[in-house]
């Protein structure tokens, strides 16, 4: 606990012992701070692909709506799909949210689909 230039010759192999114990520890503790560096850098190259990429998805093609039927929102969610409205026929309106890997709805985004699901929406002329 205090630092002594004269360690009784009895305690030196505890007192190593302990510093052996405090490096190992510091080492792990570097690892860690390494770890969550890259994770952090990880999750942040992951977030700014994520947010390019539902920018551009109405011109991939496997985007299953034609891109002249969308309109962008980006938040709360990324897009309003009007079926058939470009050729003056609409189907159907689809709320779209665009994710990639193992993303989850914010709880915002689960309202809205919650309040879909249950038929809690309506068209108002104001």
């Amino acid at each position: 606990m205090f630092y002594r230039s004269d360690f009784p010759a009895e305690a030196l192999p505890g007192r190593d012992l302990k510093m052996d114990e405090l490096r190992q520890a510091q080492d792990e503790l570097k690892a860690l701070r390494k770890s969550l560096t890259v994770g952090f850098t990880q999750r942040s190259v992951d977030v700014t692909l994520g947010k390019t990429v539902e920018k551009v998805m109405p011109g991939l093609k496997d985007f299953p709506y034609r891109p002249e039927d969308c309109r962008v929102l980006y938040e709360p969610i990324d897009y309003i799909v009007f079926n058939g409205l470009a050729k003056g026929s609409l189907t159907f309106v689809d709320f779209v949210e665009v994710k990639s890997g193992n993303a989850n709805l914010s709880k915002d985004q689960r309202a809205i689909r919650d309040a879909v699901e249950d038929h809690r929406v309506s068209f108002l002329r104001v």
